[in-house]
C-alpha cells in the first residue's frame, strides 16, 4: 500500500496525541495522590528531579544504580585499552581486539571471579570442538543443556558460582549474562558449521580468498567475539558471522572525529536517561501495577495512560542501554543492531517483533526461522518455523507463565497476519473484491486495529505479569465493552 496523505495523517494522529496527553495527565494525578496513602513501592528520590522515585523498575535499578558503575568502569576501560592499542608508534591495532578480549576476561575474573571465567572459557572450546562435527543439531542440543542447566542445582552454582560472598545484585548479574553469552554460544556453533560447509565448495573458497577472509575461524576469533565488553552484559545480540565481518573490515585507528561523535552520543543518551529517571520520578506505574486495590480501582483514561506509560518507559530503558553500547562499539568500528523503534507506531506484531530487539530478530531469523524452512517451503512450514522463535524465547525465558503467554499471542496474531496477507493476494479475492487504494487502507486499519488489543495485553503481561495483564483484559473485554 502507498504511504498516507499528510491530511490524512494529521487527522489520524491528533486525536490520537490528544487522548495520550489526557491519559498521561490522569496517572500524573493519580500518582500525586495516591503518594501519600501507599509508600511501599517508593524510594526517596533525587534532588532536583523528585522528593520519591518508583523502584519497580529492578533491570532499570541494577544496570544503571547499582552494578552500573561497575560496568561503565568496565566499558571505559574497554575504551583505553582499545585506543592504546590504535596508537601508531605501536603498530599494534590489528591485535586490538585480542587484547580487548583479555581485558574482559580479567575485568570479569576481579568484578565475577575466576570461575566465571572459566566456565566462559570452557564452553567456547567445547562447542567449538562440536561445531567441527557439522552437525548443526549438536550445536542446539548442548546450547539448550547449558541453558536448562542455569535452572538446576548442583549445575547452576558450578556455573555461576557460589555468591555467599559477594554483594547481593550478583546472583541476578551473573545469570543474566550467562544467558546473553549461551545465546552467542549458539550462534557461534551454528556460523562455524555453515562456514565449513561453504568451504566445501571451490567456487566459494576462491571468493572468500579473494576478499581476504580466511576459509575457517581460529578458536581465538571465538573468544574474542564472546568476550567483547560493550555486548557482553546485555547485548544486543551480533551473530558470529556479522561480528567477524564487522572486526575484519575495521582496523583503522579512531581519529578526532569519531571521539567528538563518541562523547556527543554518550550525552544523548545520558539526556534519555535523565527522561526516564524524570518519569520514574512522578509518574508511579510500576508501583500502581503492584498494588492491585489501587490498579482495579482506576478508570479506563488512567488504566490507558498507565499501560501507554509502561511501554514508553520499556522502550526508553533498552534505547538507553543499547544505545550506549553501540556507542562504545561503534568507537571500535563495529556496528550493532540499532536501538528499538517507537512502539507507539507499530501496530502489527511483524513490525513490532522486527524493530523493537533488532539483533534478537536477525539471531532468531538466522538460526531458527530460516533453517526450519522460513516462508520458502509452503504455508503450513512458515506457520511452523514461526513457532519455533517463540518456543526458543520461551525456553530462554526459563518458561515463565508471562513470558509464555506473550510468546502465545504473539506467534497467533503473527499467524493471523500472514494469512490475511496471503488472502488478500489471491486472484481470487483481487477479481471479486476490487477494492480502491483508500478501502484497503480502512480494511487494513480495521483488522490491525482488532489485533491491537490483544497484541498490546499480551505486551503488558510481559512487563507487568499474568495478573495485571487479567485486570487490563477485564477492563477491556468485560467493563468497556458493556457500557452502552
Amino acid at each position: 500500500m502507498g504511504s498516507l496523505p499528510k491530511w490524512e495523517i494529521r487527522a489520524y494522529f491528533l486525536p490520537w496525541i490528544g487522548v495520550t496527553i489526557y491519559g498521561v495527565l490522569r496517572v500524573l494525578i493519580t500518582s500525586f495522590n495516591v503518594t501519600q496513602r501507599v509508600m511501599d513501592g517508593l524510594d526517596l528520590g533525587m534532588w532536583p528531579l523528585g522528593k520519591y522515585k518508583d523502584n519497580g523498575d529492578t533491570q532499570w535499578t541494577l544496570w544503571i544504580h547499582i552494578f552500573g558503575p561497575q560496568a561503565l568502569s568496565g566499558l571505559m576501560g574497554h575504551f583505553v585499552v582499545a585506543r592504546i592499542c590504535e596508537l601508531p608508534f605501536l603498530g599494534v591495532v590489528q591485535h586490538k581486539f585480542n587484547a580487548c578480549a583479555v581485558y574482559t576476561a580479567a575485568f570479569l575474573y576481579y568484578v565475577i571471579g575466576l570461575q566465571y571465567v572459566i566456565v566462559l572459557l570452557f564452553h567456547t572450546v567445547i562447542m567449538y570442538v562440536i561445531a567441527r562435527s557439522r552437525v548443526t543439531w549438536f550445536c542446539w542440543l548442548y546450547g539448550l543443556i547449558v541453558f536448562e542447566g542455569l535452572t538446576f542445582e548442583p549445575f547452576r552454582t558450578l556455573q555461576l558460582g557460589d555468591h555467599r560472598d559477594q554483594p547481593y545484585y550478583m546472583p541476578h548479574v551473573t545469570s543474566v549474562t550467562m544467558v546473553t553469552s549461551i545465546m552467542r554460544l549458539i550462534s557461534l556453533g551454528l556460523d562455524l558449521c555453515q562456514q565449513q560447509e561453504e568451504t566445501k565448495n571451490e567456487g566459494e573458497k576462491k571468493e572468500r580468498k579473494k576478499n581476504g577472509q580466511k576459509d575457517e575461524s581460529s578458536i581465538l576469533e571465538c573468544l574474542v567475539y564472546i568476550f567483547y565488553m560493550p555486548t557482553f552484559f546485555l547485548g544486543p545480540l551480533m551473530t558470529f558471522q556479522n561480528f567477524k565481518q564487522e572486526m575484519h573490515q575495521n582496523h583503522r585507528a579512531c581519529g578526532v572525529a569519531e571521539v567528538w561523535s563518541f562523547l556527543v552520543s554518550c550525552a544523548r543518551y545520558a539526556c534519555w536517561g535523565l527522561l526516564l529517571e524524570f518519569l520514574y520520578h512522578h509518574f508511579f506505574i510500576h508501583m500502581i501495577h503492584r498494588t492491585f486495590f489501587l490498579l482495579q480501582a482506576l478508570d479506563m483514561w488512567t488504566l490507558g495512560g498507565i499501560a501507554f506509560l509502561q511501554c514508553q518507559c520499556f522502550q526508553l530503558k533498552y534505547t538507553v542501554l543499547y544505545g550506549l553500547v553501540g556507542t562504545f562499539a561503534r568507537a571500535d568500528g563495529i556496528v550493532t543492531p540499532g536501538t528499538p523503534k517507537l512502539s507507539a507506531g507499530i501496530y502489527t506484531f511483524l513490525d513490532m517483533l522486527k524493530n523493537f530487539d533488532k539483533g534478537l530478530h536477525k539471531w532468531m531469523l538466522r538460526h531458527v526461522y530460516i533453517p526450519l524452512g522460513g516462508s520458502r517451503r509452503g504455508l503450513p512450514r512458515q506457520i511452523v518455523s514461526s513457532f519455533a522463535p517463540f518456543l526458543v524465547l520461551a525456553i530462554r525465558g526459563e518458561a515463565d507463565i508471562s513470558v509464555i503467554v506473550w510468546a502465545a499471542v504473539s506467534w497467533a496474531g503473527l499467524v493471523l497476519e500472514t494469512l490475511a496477507r496471503l488472502a488478500a493476494r489471491t486472484q481470487y479475492i483481487q477479481k471479486k473484491y476490487r477494492l480502491s487504494v483508500a478501502s484497503e487502507r480502512r480494511l487494513s486499519a480495521l483488522f490491525h486495529g482488532c489485533l491491537q488489543a490483544p497484541a498490546f495485553i499480551s505486551t503488558l503481561v510481559l512487563l507487568g505479569g499474568v495478573s495485571v495483564g487479567r485486570v487490563y483484559l477485564f477492563k477491556t473485554y468485560v467493563i468497556a465493552l458493556s457500557v452502552k
